[in-house]
């Protein structure tokens, strides 16, 4: 499942620089481009819609020994408080569990605009009701690439590691292991995380 994670992870990187390099367009508008009358592209969608609601799909590795990664869903609201800095609360939840987590972001690039940004993020995050390892407080850290249309939509699409801050209890499982076991989670373990994200900015 790493193998797997790891080359999503690539996907969300080169997509990120793939905005930023090689293309002056994603920049700047065109020189030879014709200005609409009320001057869209200058338009910063980010200081025009601070605020955000986003449909999160996330895939964490909690080393339970599922098959598969732990895959969950939830909700995530936001607001930027600065030119390039915004905070985030994220509520999600699993199969055998959920997960809070609080963030802080700073668009290391964007457009002039605000259309497009390569961010950083990060901060404290909860594991909670884990079958196997109960609660685990852990850190966040995550680069994501953000797309946000004038009209408001906008997609995430990000690749992150949660590093576990404390040792996690261990429940071995009932039915015994099928093709994979758990593994216990000890201080200073990395849980690499993917998110696909859509909604709405105002």
């Amino acid at each position: 499942m790493t193998n797997v994670m790891n080359v999503l992870a690539v996907a969300v990187v080169w997509t990120a620089l793939a905005a930023y390099g090689g293309s002056p367009a994603h920049a700047m508008p065109a020189q030879n481009e014709t200005p609409m009358a009320a001057q869209e592209p200058s338009l910063n969608v980010t200081s025009a819609r601070p605020w955000v609601v986003r449909a999160e799909g996330a895939m964490l590795d909690t080393h339970a020994g599922s098959i598969g990664p732990h895959v969950e869903v939830g909700l995530t609201g936001g607001r930027f408080v600065a030119a390039r800095l915004s905070i985030e609360g994220t509520l999600m939840t699993g199969s055998d569990s959920w997960s809070a987590m609080a963030s802080t972001r700073w668009e290391l690039l964007r457009t002039e605009n605000g259309r497009h940004a390569l961010t950083l993020a990060g901060g404290p995050m909860v594991l909670v009701g884990n079958g196997v390892h109960g609660t685990t407080p852990l850190a966040h850290a995550e680069l994501a690439y953000i797309v946000r249309a004038p009209e408001g939509f906008t997609v995430l699409a990000a690749f992150g590691e949660n590093i576990a801050l404390t040792d996690s209890s261990y429940v071995t499982p009932a039915g015994g292991c099928f093709l994979s076991c758990p593994e216990e989670l000890h201080r200073g373990d990395l849980l690499p995380q993917l998110r696909l994200a859509v909604g709405w900015t105002f």
